[in-house]
This record gives structure tokens, sequence and C-alpha cells, in this order.
């Protein structure tokens, strides 16, 4: 039987990170769901620099999503968006 490891592959995994993930909120001006052409970066490379985390061993599960300042649309780890 497997079972969930978050330590399985040397990753670190944040799962309850309120404040990281309002810190990272400031930081966005748009998303993919409101501005198609201009939203490059994923949410967790945000994440990563609000946590001083380093993305090749780092991965986020939100608990809720984070919010566009722009559309108000949710945002999750993978989302693409845009600095402010």
């Amino acid at each position: 039987m497997d079972f969930f490891d978050p330590q399985q592959n040397n990753k670190t995994w944040f799962s309850s990170i309120a404040q990281p993930l309002h810190e990272a909120e400031r930081l966005i001006a748009s998303c993919e769901h409101c501005n198609l052409d201009g939203a490059e970066i994923p949410f967790d490379h945000i994440l990563d620099r609000v946590t001083g985390s380093d993305s090749s061993v780092t991965d986020y599960v939100l608990e809720q999503p984070a919010r566009c300042p722009n559309c108000r649309g949710g945002i999750v780890e993978k989302t693409l968006v845009e600095l402010a």
C-alpha cells in the first residue's frame, strides 16, 4: 500500500501558508484569467520568492486559492501571473 509521504523525493511541502500567501498576492498585478498576454510567471515562483524556498525542492498545496487583485479570480499554485 502506498501512502502520501511529504518528504518523498526530497521535496519540502508547504500546506498552510496564510502569511506568505497574502504577501505573494501583494506582488501580483493580474492573472492569466484577466491578462492572457501579460501573465507569464507561475504563482508558485512568487511563493518561492516570499518564503525564500528553492523551487527545485519545494511544492505548495494551498488550502484556499489566492485572489487576483485585478479580477478577483482564484489563483492556485500553477496559475500564471504578472508582477505588480
